[in-house]
């Protein structure tokens, strides 16, 4: 290997780490285009022969997502871009909860990727914002206490949630919910109120968070099926076959929709509930080439 092809190997994981990542595909694409950007032609062939898989057009394969990524294949690759540390272990486990067949076995690596994701974030604040959307009853929490009657006991809390939460994970809930600021003391200090701070997250801990917050809430959803009568929930599907063309138009539509359903909860003067409003759009078959006429 060239010691140019050594010294760039060596520093690209200094700008992209793995724990960015929710796809190892893209973790390697990006390796790739950075190195690509850095040494004159530069070739998908160079690089797995870099990697240690030999001048073969694997690496191209899975970054296609045409080939899966080995145990053997993730060693390769920390040895030779110099991961070390929780960075190693989260590239790991990603994927290990990639390759995972069984929803199980990918709700629990994909908990420990949020463990080491956590311990790789350089602030608090980061760590609190991936903690909000982690668990479901933070922003019902949040809600919560914007209502008429609300009440800061814990065990209060838990008795108008469902599913039913512990009154420490409510308690620990309000705690967090002040740290980033999104409800503060009543002047009375006896109970809370909101704030007009609304939480952002950035790019480091975006994708984590809200996959994270749509499997919750997804679960939930498909338990309210049978957990509340049908007067006190709204479940509705279509299964329809449309182009890629289509499929965006559709997501502009539900994007307008879900603009007006927020403007009009923001006129609700007296609400007496939390509800969760979920809109999925998903493919059930993989893409059909179609024939020529």
């Amino acid at each position: 290997m060239k010691d140019e092809h050594k010294a760039a190997l060596k520093e690209v994981c200094q700008h992209i780490k793995p724990s960015l990542y929710l796809e190892y595909s893209s973790f390697l694409e990006d390796v790739y285009q950075w190195i690509k950007a850095h040494i004159k032609h530069y070739s998908y062939i160079t690089f797995a022969d870099d990697l240690g898989y030999s001048k073969t057009n694997v690496i191209h394969l899975i970054i296609r997502g045409k080939r899966r990524m080995s145990p053997k294949g993730v060693d390769r690759i920390t040895e030779a871009l110099n991961i070390r540390g929780t960075e190693r272990l989260y590239l790991e486990t990603l994927v290990r909860y990639q390759n995972a067949r069984l929803s199980a076995d990918r709700e629990s690596l994909f908990s420990r990727l949020m463990e080491l994701k956590s311990k790789n974030l350089s602030s608090s604040l980061e760590q609190n914002q991936l903690e909000y959307y982690s668990e479901w009853f933070h922003p019902v929490i949040r809600e919560l206490v914007g209502m008429p009657g609300f009440n800061p006991d814990p065990h209060w809390i838990v008795k108008h949630i469902e599913p039913r939460v512990l009154p420490e994970q409510a308690r620990k809930s309000l705690a967090l919910l002040q740290e980033l600021n999104l409800v503060k003391k009543s002047e009375d200090g006896e109970s809370f109120e909101l704030t007009s701070q609304h939480i952002s997250t950035g790019d480091e801990i975006a994708s984590h968070a809200v996959v994270r917050f749509h499997q919750r809430t997804i679960e939930i959803g498909r338990e309210s099926v049978t957990n509340f009568d049908h007067t006190e929930r709204n479940v509705s599907s279509v299964t329809m076959a449309c182009s890629q063309e289509m499929f965006d138009k559709i997501a502009d539509e539900i994007a307008t929709f879900r603009k007006r359903i927020l403007e009009l909860a923001d006129q609700e003067p007296s609400p007496d509930r939390v509800y969760q409003l979920n809109i999925q759009f998903f493919p059930f078959t993989r893409k059909i080439k179609g024939q020529s006429k």
